[in-house]
């Protein structure tokens, strides 16, 4: 499939945007699975077990019934900025570095593609089928400009709950947006509730550092809300590293299972998810929430 969303196709209401986000339990719910990723400077921490975990829902301590590692098949949607500043040897870089991911993926994990600079276009539904995706992402080109709100937006809207796997959004970009209707707080917002873990590859723009731009603050604010981290790039050349070292990491995350206890079942739930006995840093989802039967 191969079709373009224009922007104004995309616009909700600001409620919406975050009641149609959000992992919707019912109030029955019993367990509930966070998914974490602990690293130690650039390498994951392995080895942890429900022992080595301090988890919370709303304040109240929980039981961790369960710890699984890369025991779940990667849902990944492949969300590429295509505009106009990538035209030349970064979009060659940022075409070999997706080409080289997706060649490495386990025959159960699935892939979509969707690129994005005036306009979201999903080039190809989420499949097993690599010889699509890498047809699609040989056609990709750089033009226009930068509609990342839009395109990370419809990519959390592309949440497939219907089998078991781990929903990834691999984000790229290398600025800020210049395109969406919708606004960076609305999508932070879709984001935090989704379910879904936002992995942020960032590529610096001339002359500036990654960390220091409004740009990346606000990449960073979406990879956070989807408990996933920012991947900064200082030159193009550094992106198939950076590819595969997210798909690294996307290997070693732990899903924790648990069944909450003491708290109130409707609403939204705080998630805090903290190390004992080990060390390392800890990034999961913020929460989930639950609706009334």
């Amino acid at each position: 499939m191969n079709w373009r969303l224009c922007t104004t196709g995309l616009i909700v209401g600001a409620a919406a945007v975050a009641s149609a986000q959000a992992p919707q339990f019912r109030s029955s719910v019993e367990a509930v699975r966070v998914d974490v990723s602990v690293m130690r400077g650039t390498t994951p921490v392995p080895g942890l077990t429900a022992a080595n975990f301090r988890l919370t829902d709303a304040g109240v301590p929980q039981s961790i019934t369960g710890v699984a590692v890369d025991t779940v098949p990667l849902k990944i949607t492949l969300v590429l900025d295509t505009s106009g500043s990538l035209a030349g040897e970064r979009m060659a870089d940022l075409v070999a570095a997706a080409r080289g991911l997706v060649e490495v993926l386990k025959p159960e994990d699935s892939v979509a593609l969707l690129s994005f600079s005036e306009s979201a276009q999903l080039a190809v539904s989420a499949t097993r089928d690599r010889a699509a995706v890498l047809n699609a992402l040989s056609g990709l080109k750089a033009e226009g400009a930068t509609s990342l709100y839009d395109a990370l937006f419809l990519a959390l809207q592309m949440r497939d709950d219907s089998t078991d796997g781990r929903s990834i959004a691999l984000v790229f970009s290398d600025g800020r947006d210049t395109a969406s209707w919708l606004s960076e707080a609305s999508v932070v917002e879709a984001a935090r509730r989704s379910g879904v873990v936002v992995q942020v590859v960032e590529l610096a723009t001339s002359g500036q550092r990654p960390a220091r731009s409004g740009a990346s603050r606000a990449l960073a604010r979406l990879a956070d809300a989807g408990g996933g981290r920012r991947w900064p790039a200082s030159s193009s050349r550094d992106l198939r590293e950076l590819f595969v070292r997210v798909l690294e990491e996307l290997r070693s995350r732990y899903l924790l299972t648990y069944y909450p206890t003491g708290v109130t079942r409707e609403g939204w739930h705080d998630v805090k998810v903290t190390l004992k006995g080990a060390r390392g840093d800890v990034i999961a989802r913020p929460g989930y929430f639950v609706t009334s039967p």
